[in-house]
């Protein structure tokens, strides 16, 4: 399957963090929305569209924070996919894009969550898992012992994961934690679901990122040369499905469905992928979901991890910005940050964090998980210079 790749002309983020009431949410996807403009030297009266990915935004969010921009009137469309809400707010704009229903397209990733959000996801009293107790951690941990028990991996190498991003995110201006860790520190910190500990959980945060997307046609309105700019080649989407009869907590089947999806849609191979943005939400899901993926052996992404073959300079370079475990997790905006963060890679301007050549980027997001399945939806896009 060929579809017009769409150029990324501009990116912006705020930094992601927990900040007061005062700061909304539509004064973040503002801010953020104002930075990728300006990256891409475009004028608000450039945009055709806004796609915007949020989960706790309330009805018409888009057409709030569209009000803010003076963008009120244009087409705008709200998405919510849980933590791939903004990822699937991408893939909307670049089918848009290849239908030539416009030609530059703002996206937007969006959440306000410490106001809303409290230790957790409050449950939905229909939701049968939160009934029975299992909740995203306690998800996460019995992934955890069941890989242990499977390939011989050690609670020092799945900790690894958290003192390897936080490592990276002390080069990530936008990250809400900006300091090292040590592996005594994730294995010492306050346990939350055995054997993951708080360090190993990602943290509830509040934040925006936003790209201006754009069709051959509209790099032209831009003033920008065609092939200067980062390219998405694809954006596969795929949801979740029972498992019924399957006792293995790592099976990752959405994870190989959504990799399948992205090397044909994009036409780029797993082998060809320099580095990644994973979706580690739990320093466990970093390690099943890159093997999901088919991009490192099943068994031996812990081994991968704590020989830094993961770490920037390693043999794949996984979650350079951080990730969600220290560069911060307000769900909606999650997608469009790691999409950001592959722009700054691909361009050759991510500073202290920069990966060496670096010319295919993947990023994956994992939203929800639903009543047993094995998740809500992932969207996966593939980009390159």
């Amino acid at each position: 399957m060929s579809i017009d790749p769409a150029n990324v002309a501009g990116v912006g983020m705020i930094r992601f963090g927990k900040f007061p009431a005062s700061v909304t949410l539509e004064h973040m996807a503002a801010a953020a929305s104002r930075e990728a403009i300006s990256d891409a030297g475009a004028k608000v009266t450039d945009i055709d569209a806004l796609y915007v990915g949020h989960v706790f935004g309330g009805p018409v969010a888009g057409q709030r924070i569209a009000v803010n921009l003076g963008l009120d009137g244009l087409p705008i469309t709200n998405l919510e996919n849980y933590c791939a809400s903004g990822a699937t707010a991408i893939r909307e704009a670049w089918v848009a894009l290849a239908a030539g229903l416009h030609d530059v397209i703002l996206v937007i990733g969006v959440e306000k969550m410490t106001d809303r959000v409290a230790g957790g996801v409050k449950p939905d009293p229909g939701d049968l898992d939160a009934a029975v107790g299992y909740v995203m951690a306690a998800g996460h941990a019995m992934s955890a012992r069941r890989y242990m028990a499977d390939h011989g991996a050690t609670r020092e190498q799945i900790a690894s994961v958290a003192v390897k991003n936080h490592a990276h995110s002390v080069h990530n201006p936008y990250a809400q934690y900006q300091h090292a860790i040590s592996l005594n520190d994730v294995l010492s910190a306050r346990p939350i679901a055995d054997p993951l500990g708080l360090l190993d959980c990602s943290p509830i945060s509040d934040g925006a990122a936003a790209m201006i997307l754009c069709s051959s046609n509209g790099l032209k309105r831009l003033g920008i040369a065609a092939g200067s700019t980062p390219r998405i080649l694809g954006c596969g989407l795929v949801s979740g499905s029972l498992q019924l009869g399957s006792d293995d907590l790592n099976d990752e089947d959405v994870s190989r469905r959504a990799g399948a999806a992205a090397w044909e849609l994009s036409g780029v191979g797993p082998s060809e992928i320099d580095f990644v943005e994973m979706h580690d939400c739990f320093t466990i899901a970093e390690i099943v979901r890159m093997e999901g993926l088919g991009l490192i052996p099943v068994g031996q992404g812990g081994r991968w991890t704590q020989d830094g073959l993961t770490s920037i300079g390693g043999k794949l370079p996984v979650n350079p910005s951080g990730g969600l475990l220290s560069r911060g997790h307000p769900v909606g905006a999650t997608g469009v940050a790691q999409a950001c963060e592959l722009t700054w890679q691909l361009r050759g301007t991510a500073g202290g964090r920069q990966i060496e050549s670096a010319r295919v980027g993947l990023a994956y997001c994992k939203g929800g998980t639903v009543n047993g399945t094995d998740g809500g939806s992932v969207t996966t896009v593939v980009m390159a210079q």
